[in-house]
């Protein structure tokens, strides 16, 4: 593995011009992608800002980065399901030097269905608190570009009936009418960018999106008991074999916080078959999330229930 990532920091070293000597705030650094996009930063002379869940595991990342590349990094406690926790670290963020970029990594794929606060977990950690925290955040740097990890799941259709939109709770509703994991896991991703493509074009603000692929990550921890045992025995190691490495998927989401800009319904993603094992390039995104009326209901729906 040491081979590959002497092979990848030479690409970045070629690639990537523009995240060196900055202040970066990120989440879901202590998971598999994130910890690797947190050491490509840390290659890079950033300093970073790295939001976290378990402390434990971020102190660790943080000693190990800061021996290795001698960059300054804080850890701030971060928890997507508690929003008291998210403006709390939102006023700590405003101690530091001001941020130049904000990656948001975190996310969990296929959970065993469960409702928390009467919504299912999967769209809170994926959707609903991630877009009041990115228009929180931007509300106090708004000049600060901000790079969200999607998914090639994010071409799930949403249903598009009046009555779904006509207010919050049926809105809400529908949403946790979904079982299938993965279509939850699809239609969270989908929605997200859904309102923060609305956010950008309402307040011109520097929204980019990035899909890393497909490796073998913490998405498919054992200890989210979705699955029998046997398949976290077999698919995880699977996945190692048949798919690309996490340095290798890091890649997409350095390059898309590098880039000086990226055309309006393009993001960034690996090439090649499926689009999930390849280097990345820039290409459009499905149409699914094209549809400007729809765009504006989900953003005035996901407004109203993040004003409560």
């Amino acid at each position: 593995m040491k081979d590959y990532i002497k092979k990848y920091k030479s690409r970045i070293d070629k690639n990537i011009k523009n995240l060196s000597n900055q202040t970066i705030i990120l989440n879901g650094a202590t998971g598999g992608i994130g910890s690797s996009v947190s050491e490509f930063l840390s290659y890079l002379h950033n300093d970073l800002v790295l939001l976290a869940r378990n402390l434990k595991e971020g102190d660790k990342l943080k000693k190990r980065l800061e021996e290795k590349y001698h960059n300054k990094i804080e850890i701030v406690y971060f928890d997507y399901l508690d929003k008291n926790i998210l403006i709390e670290s939102l006023n700590k963020i405003k101690n530091y030097a001001k941020p130049t970029y904000f990656l948001n990594i975190s996310g969990i794929y296929h959970q065993p269905y469960s409702l928390t606060n009467g919504i299912e977990k999967t769209y809170l950690v994926n959707y609903l608190m991630p877009s009041f925290y990115i228009k929180e955040l931007l509300n106090v740097f708004p000049d600060i570009k901000v790079t969200v990890v999607s998914s090639i799941t994010s071409s799930f259709k949403v249903k598009t009936s009046n009555e779904i939109y006509s207010s919050s709770n049926n809105f809400i509703n529908y949403l946790n009418s979904i079982k299938n994991k993965t279509k939850r896991y699809g239609i969270s991703k989908h929605l997200l960018m859904s309102y923060l493509i609305k956010l950008k074009k309402e307040f011109n603000y520097d929204i980019r999106f990035t899909h890393p692929g497909v490796c073998a990550t913490n998405l498919f921890d054992k200890k989210n008991k979705a699955y029998p045992k046997l398949f976290y025995y077999f698919v995880p190691q699977l996945m190692k074999i048949i798919f690309m490495p996490k340095d290798k998927a890091a890649l997409s989401i350095l390059l898309t916080a590098n880039k000086e800009s990226i055309k309006d319904g393009n993001w960034i993603g690996p090439r090649g078959l499926f689009k999930a094992w390849g280097y990345p390039k820039e290409y459009k995104y499905s149409t699914n999330i094209k549809d400007d009326h729809l765009n504006s209901l989900i953003y005035t729906l996901t407004e109203e229930f993040n004003q409560k």
